[in-house]
């Protein structure tokens, strides 16, 4: 009898000691599921990023291949963009219209003049004089310092925001070279 009293409690502890290990393996695999479908979350939020960023990215370039610096507020656009192509708005990319910064001279020590070249340094004294000027083709500077600004660089900065999938706003600088004394426009 005293032995079979034994056996019994053998077993329920057998049984005891299965369900504790079948629920420590039950949490782990619901643990490592919660975390599979976090990291998927992350990683779409990654791609939703990048796609929104790459669409500012590619608007200012279309805004910076022309000559935004004539009419800076005709450049401002807001344009619909269908990224996977079922005929519905994913994101709106605004670009604002470019703002210029500041207006610096660019000096000749930051130039390449090739003064064997005609043509270069006709350049060069147009842009030290102005366009209309008449020039000797000769290209000195004053007193020979070679640190005379010869041209200004206007320094604009181009804004695009994007909403949809993911909001980003992307700043791009861009600096245009214009002639002498050039001040931004107002």
């Amino acid at each position: 009898m005293r032995l079979l009293a034994r056996r019994s409690r053998e077993r329920g502890m057998t049984l005891v000691m299965t369900m504790i290990f079948i629920a420590i393996f039950l949490l782990m695999v619901i643990s490592l599921i919660a975390s599979s479908l976090t990291s998927t979350r992350v990683a779409g939020n990654q791609q939703l990023t990048l796609e929104a960023r790459t669409m500012a990215q590619q608007e200012i370039e279309r805004v910076v291949s022309t000559d935004f610096t004539a009419a800076p507020a005709s450049a401002a656009v807001a344009r619909a963009v269908d990224v996977n192509g079922d005929g519905k708005t994913d994101y709106t990319v605004n670009v604002a219209q470019p703002t210029c910064i500041s207006s610096t001279p660019v000096y000749s020590s930051n130039k390449t003049i090739d003064y064997s070249n005609p043509q270069s340094l006709e350049e060069m004294s147009q842009v030290a004089l102005g366009s209309n000027a008449q020039t000797t083709g000769i290209f000195t500077t004053p007193t020979g310092n070679p640190n005379v600004a010869l041209r200004y660089a206007n320094n604009w900065d181009v804004r695009a925001t994007v909403t949809g999938g993911a909001n980003v706003e992307l700043h791009q600088g861009i600096a245009v070279e214009v002639p002498l004394g050039t001040a931004c426009p107002s």
